[in-house]
């Protein structure tokens, strides 16, 4: 009896427990139904407008004197002093002594060399005046103009074959074509300027002791300068000789005009650039002066310029169309450090401002950029 009751009890306690079981699921709430949330791309975008665009490419270069000469000594001794020096910085004109270097005992040579042919001259003449009389009187006017102090004035002409034998066995034509070569050797000892210009190179003092073929110096020209700019093959078809050029410097005030005079056929191996000169001039510009050139090109572009960082893949620009993104091809015609200049775009073509975060086919809000 006592174990019927037992058994009775558990399957109550059973029943109970299912039953609060049941009651307390019917309470549980069915989970709410997790909301779309769509979200809306918004993308700037400028709406197309070609126009006539004269182009011009923005180069940096560094100023070359258009004359320039290393100073060589072609003769040895001391250099002497003089009233202007030469010395850095220092400006001569056209013609104006640079170094003078001691020629003291050539000359005396010079001078003992052309009094000999002095003599020589008139040991000739009592024969002149009987074998070649119509000669006498041009030889015996050359030796009364003979001034050894002086270069040797050019010796009267033979008027016939049997003269110009009779002097040359007098060895007159040895000894005036020796001291002409005396008369070159003996100039060398004094360098004059090639050209106005200014010092910027000077390796020797007045007192120094000169060997033929040591460098002095260097000597330039500073009213007529070379800006040389490398250009690359892209844009070099537009370069052509005679263009004008907007020069301008980032550490000095004011510009100068400038003109492209010539363009190099070599390209360097290295930067796969060609050198291109512009001729420059004005009072404030030095040698080896690192300069900015604005070139009018010889041609122009019908397009439209934009950001450098809105080009994909170096030939394309993302463009929208009907509410969804394109990628459009261009034809790029210049570039420039920021910027570009591209052709190919239809006026009122919706252009993207912007390369991250889209891509092609995806669909967005165009918002034009003001």
């Amino acid at each position: 009896m006592l174990k019927r009751k037992s058994i009775l009890l558990g399957v109550i306690v059973i029943v109970v427990c299912f039953g609060i079981t049941f009651v307390f699921a019917d309470m549980k709430k069915a989970p709410k139904e997790r909301e779309v949330i769509s979200k809306e791309i918004i993308v700037p975008v400028q709406k197309v407008e070609n126009k006539k665009i004269d182009l011009h490419l923005s180069v940096v270069g560094s100023l070359e004197a258009q004359s320039k000469v290393d100073v060589y000594a072609e003769v040895t001794g001391i250099l002497k002093a003089s009233g202007k020096s030469f010395l850095e910085g220092v400006k001569f004109f056209k013609g104006e002594s640079l170094l003078t270097i001691n020629d003291d005992k050539y000359r005396s040579e010079v001078l003992s060399k052309r009094s000999g042919f002095m003599t020589e001259i008139a040991g000739i003449l009592p024969d002149l005046k009987f074998d070649y009389p119509e000669s006498f009187i041009a030889w015996k006017q050359y030796l009364n103009q003979f001034k050894v102090e002086q270069e040797l004035a050019v010796i009267p002409e033979p008027k016939n074959e049997k003269e110009k034998y009779f002097l040359a066995g007098k060895n007159i034509y040895t000894s005036y074509y020796n001291i002409k070569s005396m008369e070159l050797q003996l100039a060398k000892y004094t360098i004059t300027a090639p050209f106005t210009g200014e010092v910027i190179e000077s390796d020797i003092k007045p007192g120094t002791l000169i060997m033929s073929g040591q460098k002095l110096g260097e000597f330039v020209n500073t009213s007529a300068y070379d800006l040389v700019v490398g250009i690359d093959l892209n844009n070099l078809s537009g370069v052509k000789e005679g263009n004008h050029v907007m020069i301008y410097s980032n550490n000095i005030q004011g510009n100068w005009q400038g003109t492209v005079r010539r363009i190099s056929n070599k390209i360097d191996p290295k930067t796969q650039m060609v050198n291109v000169y512009i001729s420059v001039s004005g009072n404030q510009l030095k040698e080896g002066m690192f300069l900015n050139a604005d070139i009018d090109l010889a041609t122009e572009a019908y397009g439209l310029e934009i950001p450098r960082k809105l080009l994909v893949n170096s030939e394309f620009v993302y463009t929208v169309d009907n509410g969804s993104v394109k990628l459009d091809k261009v034809s790029v015609i210049q570039k420039k450090e920021n910027s570009i200049i591209i052709e190919d775009l239809q006026d009122g073509v919706m252009l993207v401002l912007k390369t991250s975060s889209i891509h092609e086919g995806i669909t967005v809000t165009p918002v034009i950029n003001k």
